[in-house]
């Protein structure tokens, strides 16, 4: 359910039942007039204005939900699969010495671990190595850019994947 819907609906409620209590209590006392905020408003008016109000609230609390979509937001953290604590620092240890500790590169990670775990739960070899290629893809571009010889991006890149493989495979045991 989408936020605003209780909000919405606690606001016509409220403003269905001041109106409901203002005509029953001015009823009483045969009050035709009510001062407001500087102005005089005639009661009928008044109790029109605030229960129509809160109706016309009600409905729109109730009607939202069918027009607006709601998708919550998801905390990286619980998408994220966790990885060990040894596997975790070898990562992090890797991209400091590479200078990879980017937010770029670091979301594409977390991405990465996810869809690489969705898949390996599924025994979809193919996105498995597509997933492969495509951050190893990323990790070479960031390299090349920062000038490394082609034999240890090739190096780097093949410690980082296994690293990376190693947390779907612990993951996967639990």
């Amino acid at each position: 359910m989408h936020s605003i819907v209780p909000i919405t609906m606690a606001l016509g409620v409220i403003l269905f039942s001041v109106g409901i209590i203002a005509q029953t209590w001015l009823g009483f006392q045969r009050i035709n007039r009510i001062k407001l905020l500087g102005k005089e408003y005639q009661r009928w008016r008044f109790v029109l204005a605030t229960v129509g109000s809160g109706v016309a609230l009600i409905m729109l609390s109730v009607m939202l939900p069918k027009y607006i979509t709601y998708e919550p937001i998801q905390d990286e953290k619980s998408i994220q699969p966790a990885l060990s604590g040894n596997l975790k620092f070898e990562l992090e240890s890797i991209l400091f010495s590479l200078n990879l500790n980017e937010d770029g590169i670091l979301k594409a990670i977390n991405r990465f671990q996810t869809e690489y775990q969705e898949a390996s739960q599924r025994n979809d070899k193919s996105t498995m190595d597509l997933l492969i290629l495509e951050m190893a893809y990323r990790i070479r571009t960031e390299l090349q850019k920062r000038d490394y010889p082609e034999q240890q991006i090739e190096r780097e890149i093949e410690k980082i994947t296994n690293v990376l493989k190693q947390s779907t495979k612990v993951e996967n045991r639990k």
